[in-house]
């Protein structure tokens, strides 16, 4: 795994208004696809061709190593904020996002828990926009 690509994918996760098709993959390459049991390879292609997004990053977050989860979700003033959970060798690391698209909080909260353990604070401060821009995403997350 490389660091810069996981920033640099959750920068264009938060950039954009509602998550689509290569984000998925290009998280899926980062989390290692090509590594995925065969079952596990098809179960997430099937759910990429369903268009089912949020199914597959569900899928990448439980096939991670060590696995991740969804702790908490919520939506706050039109934002989902989403924390998944990390709990490694007793090493219990939960990271945060917030983004106006559902599959989009998940997956960037997914990538910001790959990321090094040390405490990270990115902070995107929300516009309070309602018009459907692009440029209402805010992202937080914490390890």
């Amino acid at each position: 795994m490389k660091p810069e690509t996981i920033a640099a994918l959750i920068d264009r996760v938060a950039d954009v208004r509602i998550l689509r098709e290569h984000h998925v993959w290009a998280a899926a390459e980062i989390l290692g696809f090509d590594d995925l049991d065969s079952t596990m390879r098809r179960k997430f292609r099937a759910l990429m061709e369903a268009d089912a997004l949020l199914d597959a990053v569900l899928l990448l977050a439980a096939s991670a190593d060590p696995p991740r989860s969804v702790g908490n979700v919520r939506n706050q003033r039109g934002h989902w904020v989403c924390t998944v959970r990390c709990d490694a060798a007793g090493n219990r690391r939960t990271a945060t996002a917030e983004h106006a698209d559902f599959a989009a909080a998940v997956l960037a909260s997914l990538l910001a828990s790959l990321q090094q353990p040390t405490v990270a604070h990115r902070h995107r401060p929300p516009s309070h926009q309602h018009d459907g821009s692009s440029s209402h995403e805010h992202q937080r997350h914490a390890q």
